[in-house]
């Protein structure tokens, strides 16, 4: 699924305007697909983007628990897959010698409390526009490079099938239940995404 296909066949793609290519779109990627990225970057990447796992999973696990029976699969099977992410960024901090034990960048910690303050204010329609933002938006980045290089079991891993058809899913569960803050809420989503590959890039 490549980005303008995701854009063509979702309004809350199209509806996003500029917002969707700046969440999707960063030095820190090009950097990453092309070899070049700076050492420090890449830990500075992923011990946030662990510690921003584990805040997804406290939403995710909240969304689960407001969530009618139509919606547990595909629920069920993103957690199940994102307890499954946390291992493997272990086991690749562990073999990098990145410490994971770090504090969060204040761009982390503001997605993360986004998140949560989110699972416990906003209705189910809403929480599932916000999940399908955070997933869609990480497939297009993903998506839209080329698997080699040092960095290639990256690319791989979150432009597979797998994750293709679990962000699928997630679509039509949004469209099963929409909503009419569904947009504004979508849209923040990809304010935070565009923020974090500021953050990866750039220790600001």
């Amino acid at each position: 699924m490549k980005a303008e296909r995701m854009a063509a066949d979702s309004a809350l793609i199209r509806n996003a305007g500029a917002l969707w290519h700046e969440a999707t779109h960063s030095p820190f990627l090009d950097a990453l697909a092309a070899g070049t990225l700076p050492a420090e970057a890449f830990a500075r990447w992923l011990s946030q983007d662990y510690l921003f796992a584990q805040g997804l999973t406290v939403f995710q696990a909240m969304l689960l628990a407001k969530a009618p029976r139509d919606c547990h699969k595909p629920l069920i099977g993103g957690l199940a897959a994102l307890d499954n992410e946390m291992n493997w960024f272990e086991a690749h901090a562990a073999r990098l010698r990145i410490d994971l034990r770090v504090t969060p960048h204040p761009a982390c910690t503001v997605y993360v409390d986004y998140l949560k303050d989110s699972a416990t204010s906003q209705p189910l329609s809403v929480l599932l526009a916000i999940l399908y933002g955070v997933e869609v938006s990480y497939l297009a980045a993903w998506s839209a490079l080329r698997p080699s290089g040092p960095y290639a079991e990256f690319i791989e891993r979150w432009s597979s099938r797998a994750f293709r058809n679990y962000v699928a899913a997630l679509g039509d569960l949004t469209e099963r239940y929409p909503h009419e803050a569904a947009q504004e809420q979508f849209n923040m989503v990809l304010l935070h995404e565009r923020d974090f590959w500021k953050m990866s890039w750039v220790d600001c």
